[in-house]
């Protein structure tokens, strides 16, 4: 993730509607088709954030390693994206939580824990001396 930006959109006729605007590099050596994203809006003075909430783009070209683009999303303006009502001074923070390859299958996730990442944590357990 390079940049990220939330913001409303005035619509003439239509009203506002919300926009994501995502910069984006990857950073894997593995094509991506879909990304799935985490996004929070909060101020640095508040314990609760104005919104936090899942989303995923489906790249139509695919995103080739070592690639960039920017991504503008559009949620629906009825959807809670709509609803959200921070200041101008909140912070719009986006985590990647899953990437998808060009065959539709997860390339990596943050909700994983496969076979690599236990057998690296009982490496790292048994170098540190954890049981």
């Amino acid at each position: 993730m390079l940049r990220s930006r939330f913001y409303m959109d005035e619509r003439e006729f239509m009203g506002k509607r919300p926009i994501i605007e995502l910069s984006v590099k990857n950073g894997t050596s593995s094509p991506v088709s879909r990304a799935y994203f985490e996004g929070t809006i909060a101020s640095p003075d508040r314990s609760v954030p104005w919104h936090q909430d899942t989303f995923n783009y489906s790249i139509p070209v695919g995103l080739e390693p070592g690639e960039d683009a920017t991504l503008n999303l559009a949620p629906n303006m009825f959807s809670d994206w709509g609803k959200v009502n921070a200041p101008a001074d909140a912070i719009f923070t986006v985590t990647v939580e899953k990437l998808d390859g060009p065959d539709g299958e997860t390339l990596y996730s943050v909700h994983d824990f496969g076979e690599r990442e236990i057998g690296r944590l009982a490496e790292l357990k048994s170098q540190y001396g954890v049981e």
